[in-house]
């Protein structure tokens, strides 16, 4: 055997278990030191070329879903444009399905803006930077965010708790992974409800509750509302969602060190809860409840 014969085992995939080893490792020998220093490159390029078959894999599985998901809107776009060259077609169904193309075709900007943000994510190219910051404006820029769409359909988001608690987290994504839940709860919840936002602290971790009434998650699909692209029973039933947003919620506060869960709410709601890592929280901080204001005046608390 000589070094040459060790390197060829190497290039024809034959590890040192399997007889690739020309010299002990323990030999304290230029050639046995050679060996060493040939094995733990070929590790490191194993290494790499596997980093790079699961990466490309996931993004194979991402751009499959995608393509599976775009399908539907596609095929109803296609079936209301040949509606529409109907000769004899009134002007109410050509409205109405002029109506339903441009909500269609907003669903595949969704999805777009959905698949770039997990592409990005699962193939690091979004790189979460957590450092120590105050939670509370974090939670009022999410907040206002949401409450155009909210005060459309006659809710209010209120918040609740402590306005003192400092954490470890990187506050745009952490902003929108809270953005994301308050969405949720204004697609899903009952008509005329408020929405609650609680933040607590815990001994290691700061609670963020995005709390809602109406359309309870049952507990057999709250291990998989989280997934891409997964949309409940009930969710499937309105035309708003693609199934982006939870599973970038949870992709965003686990990057960082934290996890996510779901809790019963009121008589048949949700309670989305974020836990992020705590930093030290300013002395004399107050716990408060029942601030019953609109985000607008939130602004200014």
């Amino acid at each position: 055997h000589t070094a040459s014969d060790c390197v060829q085992r190497l290039i024809d995939g034959i590890p040192e278990s399997d007889g690739a080893a020309a010299f002990f490792s323990q030999e304290d020998t230029v050639t046995g030191k050679l060996q060493t220093q040939i094995y733990k490159l070929y590790d490191i390029m194993k290494a790499h070329e596997e980093q790079e078959l699961a990466l490309k894999n996931q993004l194979s599985g991402l751009v499959a879903d995608l393509v599976h998901q775009m399908n539907t809107p596609l095929t109803n776009i296609r079936m209301y444009c040949d509606f529409l060259q109907m000769p004899d077609l009134s002007a109410e169904n050509k409205s109405h399905f002029l109506s339903n193309i441009s909500r269609q075709a907003e669903k595949l900007g969704w999805f777009g803006e959905g698949f770039e943000k997990a592409a990005r994510l699962e193939t690091d190219i979004i790189t979460l930077t957590p450092v120590e910051q105050e939670l509370l404006p974090i939670i009022l820029e999410a907040a206002n965010q949401a409450s155009p769409r909210a005060e459309a359909k006659g809710r209010e988001i209120r918040l609740e708790g402590d306005r003192g608690i400092r954490v470890c987290v990187d506050g745009k994504w952490t902003l929108e992974a809270v953005f994301n839940l308050l969405d949720n709860a204004v697609k899903y919840g009952a008509q005329g409800s408020d929405i609650l936002i609680r933040m607590s602290a815990c001994e290691l971790y700061a609670c963020i509750e995005v709390c809602s009434e109406g359309n309870r998650i049952p507990e057999a699909e709250r291990n998989t509302v989280f997934q891409r692209f997964y949309r409940g029973k009930q969710a499937a039933m309105l035309q708003e969602g693609v199934g982006l947003g939870l599973f970038l919620t949870r992709k965003f506060i686990s990057d960082q060190g934290g996890y996510v869960s779901i809790d019963n709410y009121g008589e048949n709601g949700n309670s989305f809860r974020i836990f992020v890592r705590r930093s030290g929280d300013r002395p004399g901080t107050e716990e408060e409840g029942g601030i019953a204001r609109s985000v607008d005046a939130a602004g200014a608390l």
